[in-house]
């Protein structure tokens, strides 16, 4: 049975775009298995994952609306998160503009601001939902963050950032999103 039911949060990836982004896409099984590393997991999740598409529709019809025809004019891929951690190399992706400088004071200084010092830069975004017994479900865009950066810190509770990144498009085609689906039992951790 194809069906599942998709229980759990998971892991999310992050690394700048590769250039090799085009030749990584020809074998998927490779490329998660090249990316999906600890090494470039992007902080840890807190409060699950969201993806949304959004298609703009436009409907022709007569003006008795006996005929129709609808279209695709426009598709919006996002993919938000909820991160428990916080670092300076994780604010440098979530904002643009963002960029640190070490002290000698043993601290980490993020300067966030001017137009000037924007990156302009896109990443390979893959959400991991694992699952050993239906299969892992893999989420694969190139975006930018293009939520609000907000701090909120309140007693008794952990401080949670949610950025949403906006799926680029990931070849000529204009494909922007990817959904990799395991087989049960397939499943890796």
């Amino acid at each position: 049975m194809e069906e599942r039911i998709a229980l759990g949060s998971g892991k999310i990836y992050l690394i700048e775009q590769p250039s090799t982004l085009e030749t990584d896409l020809e074998n998927l099984d490779t490329m998660i298995t090249k990316y999906c590393v600890a090494a470039n997991e992007f902080g840890a999740v807190k409060n699950g994952a969201t993806l949304t598409y959004t298609p703009t529709n436009y409907t022709a019809s007569d003006d008795l609306g006996r005929f129709t025809k609808t279209i695709v004019q426009e598709e919006v891929v996002t993919l938000g998160c909820g991160l428990i951690t916080i670092g300076a190399n994780m604010l440098k992706v979530l904002v643009d503009t963002a960029r640190t400088e070490e002290t000698t004071a043993n601290r980490k200084v993020i300067k966030i601001g001017g137009t000037a010092n924007a990156k302009n830069a896109s990443y390979l975004v893959i959400f991991e939902h694992l699952d050993a017994k239906d299969g892992n479900i893999y989420v694969i865009i190139v975006g930018q963050n293009t939520a609000e950066l907000q701090f909120s810190f309140q007693p008794g509770a952990e401080t949670i950032l949610n950025p949403t990144f906006t799926a680029e498009g990931l070849d000529e085609d204009g494909t922007k999103l990817i959904i990799v689906m395991d087989k049960p039992g397939g499943a890796t951790e």
